[in-house]
């Protein structure tokens, strides 16, 4: 197996210790500015090191974690704890599911706004129809 490197690019390592299921997807985060180091947003390009603490936005939930080193490779899930130690508040984990909560009963789910109506929806609307007209 190959030995864990020093410094790594941001976006190779946010795709390494899986934060992003893709190394184009972590780039894409970068260049909006979802990735930050104290305030400052990161470029793709950026070396990270041991020790730096990155903030990265994905969707509703924000993430703090805090680089303990450079794998050379993609890591499997119980590997991730050795390069990467999550810093995130319980809240901001909370806040994400609230929001993801809210998204949900606000809009439904796509395969009810593309279907047709079953029967029994037809019928109700029939009937509902029917009561306005009377």
């Amino acid at each position: 197996m190959s030995e864990p490197v020093e410094t790594q690019r941001a976006d190779k390592w946010l795709h390494h210790v899986r934060v992003f299921k893709t190394r184009s997807l972590a780039t894409q985060a970068c260049a909006k500015g979802n990735v930050t180091i104290g305030g400052q947003i990161v470029k793709a390009s950026r070396e990270l090191r041991p020790s730096d603490v990155i903030e990265v936005v994905r969707g509703d939930l924000r993430l703090r974690l805090k680089v303990l080193g450079a794998p050379a490779q993609r890591l499997g899930p119980p590997r991730v704890a050795e390069f990467c130690e999550n810093l995130t508040p319980a809240e901001w984990f909370h806040k994400a599911s609230e929001a993801r909560r809210e998204k949900k009963l606000i809009t439904p789910p796509e395969h009810e706004q593309i279907t047709k109506p079953n029967k029994k929806q037809l019928r109700e609307l029939r009937d509902f129809w029917q009561s306005q007209q009377a």
